[in-house]
């Protein structure tokens, strides 16, 4: 956590770096018993200190938390569970979307000044918990159900505008009370719908927009934290939306698993569907410098076992490691770059395919 001046006197981001394939993250939720509205239970619930258990065991070497499985209250023991399984903490986040009634209209961006208030108090409350209790490597704000449902339920000029007035006011007490130093950097993570219909920011331009929106000196201490579900929700292909906060550098943090389409969020294991989506997320990653911890944000299948209760992260980081290997062995950076250059298609599909199945 915390931030430092480069050379030119700008704020960035100081957390703890890492080399890709080192530094793995996933959140409590992550494993569980499933069920929901169209499914049964199928795993029994898991301790806490079961959960870092088998979050280990599957490769993690951080943990992430909402506030309603590490309630600040608990925060010391919770922390102190981490630390017995050898783990650190790489994100938290406040929730701002099943905490309360009022949140269904959205949070930073709600129309109703009380719920905006609430969401900027309940974040203010759980960044003094990443800080102080968690020393956490970065904070996440999820839009969630910030956004609209249907024709003029928001004025659409204020929600953007507003989302960006709640962040700016975190961030600003964040400085005022720790200093840059000691500050969080925070992320945003977009999403195009679910649960709300049309969610703000929706994408990483939008993203961008609404911190732009920020005062200047307010905007170095925000970025974002891309998932490659919500991206692929969005219509849009992951590995270019990671450029794009690259050449902005705001690429603060990644949420890594897989989906098939504009559908819902399916948070199937990273690869899963499209592994070579892993290979080329990957190979970006490397072209980007990307080097924060890596965030998988899946959930088991319904079909998992209790004794499968981490198979999908545990495949995550094994498609992420599979994904590497390829890009270190058989993608050529200097015939690769020779083939943009002069613009061959044909020759990159079949360097890609090449790389990807193993055969020539």
């Amino acid at each position: 956590m915390a931030f430092s001046k480069d050379g030119a006197g700008n704020w960035t981001p100081a957390t703890t770096t890492y080399a890709l394939g080192e530094a793995f993250a996933a959140g409590v939720w992550n494993m569980g018993p499933g069920g929901g509205r169209f499914a049964p239970i199928m795993r029994p619930a898991l301790s806490l200190e079961e959960t870092l258990t088998k979050l280990k065991a599957a490769g993690c070497s951080h943990v992430e938390f909402h506030d309603t499985e590490a309630e600040p209250e608990d925060a010391i023991d919770i922390k102190k569970a981490v630390d017995n399984a050898g783990m650190k903490v790489a994100m938290c986040t406040a929730n701002l979307f099943k905490r309360g009634p009022e949140f269904a209209i959205g949070n930073f961006g709600a129309p109703v000044a009380a719920t905006r208030a609430e969401a900027i108090r309940r974040t203010k409350n759980y960044i003094t918990t990443g800080i102080e209790v968690f020393q956490s490597e970065i904070y996440v704000y999820w839009n969630s159900s910030n956004g609209f449902g249907g024709p003029l339920m928001v004025n659409y000029a204020d929600c953007y505008r507003q989302t960006a007035e709640s962040l700016s006011e975190v961030v600003q007490w964040m400085l005022d009370t720790y200093g840059p130093e000691r500050a969080l950097p925070i992320a945003i993570e977009p999403k195009p719908n679910e649960p709300a219909n049309w969610a703000v920011p929706a994408d990483a331009g939008e993203t961008l927009a609404i911190i732009s929106m920020m005062p200047a000196h307010l905007q170095p201490f925000v970025g974002t934290n891309l998932e490659v579900c919500h991206s692929t929700m969005a219509g849009k292909r992951y590995a270019a939306e990671l450029g794009l906060v690259a050449a902005a550098k705001k690429a603060f943090y990644v949420h890594l698993n897989s989906g098939s389409g504009l559908k819902f969020d399916e948070d199937l294991a990273f690869g899963d569907n499209d592994f070579g989506m892993a290979v080329e997320t990957v190979y970006t990653m490397q072209e980007i410098g990307y080097s924060a911890v890596v965030g998988i944000d899946c959930q088991p299948l319904n079909t998992d076992t209790p004794e499968q209760q981490n198979a999908s992260v545990a495949r995550s980081v094994r498609n992420f490691n599979r994904a590497l290997e390829i890009c270190n062995t058989r993608i050529n950076a200097d015939e690769l770059n020779a083939l943009r250059a002069i613009g061959d298609r044909a020759g990159l599909s079949d360097l890609f395919a090449r790389a990807v199945s193993g055969l020539a």
